[in-house]
């Protein structure tokens, strides 16, 4: 930047303060009660109207031992510059509120079927303990920039990318080959992962690998092998497997904590009961340009309070 144009904004930042200054001068009455609003010297104040006067070009305020008084000049300028500084104070508490509690519209994103199955059924009571956050969602899986597209939270499921985001780790979830008892009847079990390349699967897109579709396997606490799968259906979410998976179309890795109620009342079983898929960690993802405001703590201590997640170490 220029150094005539660095001068010009320091003036300007000049006047603007010894207007504000001006203001409070004559709403008060006075330099000294001024000067405790404002908490700084008297003499700061006096400097400060005089320098607003040599700029505007006229006396603003008649001084004398006993009385202080508005000119005519003073008059106009101040009807025209008081609500500029009410509207700076207003603009101030209201950053302060957001400050100091939980308000304001909390952009949310995440993919669709968690959303709709574990977090959607939340929002109200979010809203009857919070009732001055307002709440917008973007139901996607694709990698949305945070701060282009306004998001104070993108909660997500699996391996994180690096990335600048800060990740806040909120809980690991253990997922499971899943299939129905029509399937079973029809195509038997899988003995070992090995057997899975022989059986129909419904898979998501990340399992596609430069191999093939490879899910990830690990037998009790050992350590994760990649068994190759040839799914019928692929998607990039589990809504759209979990029909067909009912419908007896195949095996499905997924996540134990969705599948219980179908499991529960035996619309599916589990297959390879010894091993287990990868855990799907769910992190809330929020940009390093942002510091965490009150709203994204509340909505974040809100959904483990909810939905109980076990905090991962």
């Amino acid at each position: 930047m220029r150094t005539d144009a660095i001068e010009e904004v320091t003036a300007m930042r000049r006047d603007v303060n010894d207007t504000l200054v001006f203001v409070r001068v004559v709403q008060e009455g006075s330099f000294t009660a001024a000067a405790h609003a404002l908490q700084i010297p008297k003499t700061t104040i006096s400097r400060r109207v005089l320098e607003l006067e040599k700029h505007v070009g006229a006396q603003l305020l008649r001084r004398t031992t006993r009385k202080l008084s508005v000119t005519e000049a003073g008059a106009i300028y101040y009807e025209h510059c008081r609500g500029i500084a009410a509207t700076l104070e207003h603009a101030e508490g209201e950053v302060h509120k957001l400050r100091d509690g939980p308000r304001g519209w909390l952009r949310l994103t995440m993919p669709y079927s968690f959303g709709v199955d574990w977090i959607a059924p939340l929002l109200p009571g979010f809203r009857t303990r919070y009732p001055d956050v307002k709440i917008e969602i973007v139901a996607s899986h694709a990698t949305l920039d945070l701060v282009e597209s306004e998001i104070d939270i993108a909660l997500r499921l699996g391996e994180l990318p690096d990335s600048s985001l800060v990740a806040r780790r909120l809980a690991s979830f253990p997922s499971g080959a899943f299939a129905s008892p029509a399937y079973v009847k029809r195509a038997g079990l899988p003995p070992s992962p090995e057997q899975l390349c022989d059986h129909r699967t419904l898979t998501l897109h990340q399992a596609r690998r430069d191999v093939g579709y490879v899910w990830p396997m690990r037998k009790g606490t050992g350590k994760p092998r990649g068994f190759i799968v040839h799914p019928v259906i692929v998607a990039s979410d589990p809504f759209f497997l979990h029909p067909a998976l009912l419908q007896g179309e195949g095996i499905s890795l997924a996540m134990e904590m969705s599948m219980a109620p179908d499991v529960k009342a035996r619309r599916l079983v589990r297959v390879l009961p010894a091993w287990w898929g990868p855990p799907q960690e769910l992190n809330a993802l929020s940009s390093r340009a942002h510091l965490p405001s009150p709203k994204v703590q509340a909505f974040i201590a809100y959904l483990r309070e909810q939905l109980r997640f076990p905090l991962a170490d």
